[in-house]
Formats: structure tokens, sequence, C-alpha cells
């Protein structure tokens, strides 16, 4: 559940699948290049994870 309307998904997976980070189809997307990805996200990757196991616990 992201939040946001499904054309504004559909164009991010066309943005990153464009750029080799992932492959998607219907229902499934497939990492192919997570240090890319992580590159990507500036900075902003792994906050809300680790928020959430300060706030709920860990996530496994």
């Amino acid at each position: 559940m992201l939040g946001t309307r499904r054309p504004g998904v559909t164009i991010a997976l066309q943005t990153l699948e464009g750029k080799g980070l992932i492959r998607s189809t219907r229902g499934e997307v497939v990492i192919r290049d997570r240090a890319g990805l992580i590159k990507i996200a500036a900075g902003s990757y792994g906050k809300p994870e680790a928020e959430y196991a300060r706030l709920i616990g860990q996530l496994h």
C-alpha cells in the first residue's frame, strides 16, 4: 500500500525499468540492481525500515 494513484506507480516502475534497475510484470517486481536502487534513493533508503523497527520491532 503506497498511498498513491496507480498511474504514478506505473510511471515509477517504467522509469526504474528503463534504467535497468528492476524488471516488472503484472503483479511482480524483480530487483536487478539493488545497489543502483539504493543510489537513486539518494539517502532515503533504510530510514522507513529503521523507524518501523524502532517503533514496532524487527520486520522478521
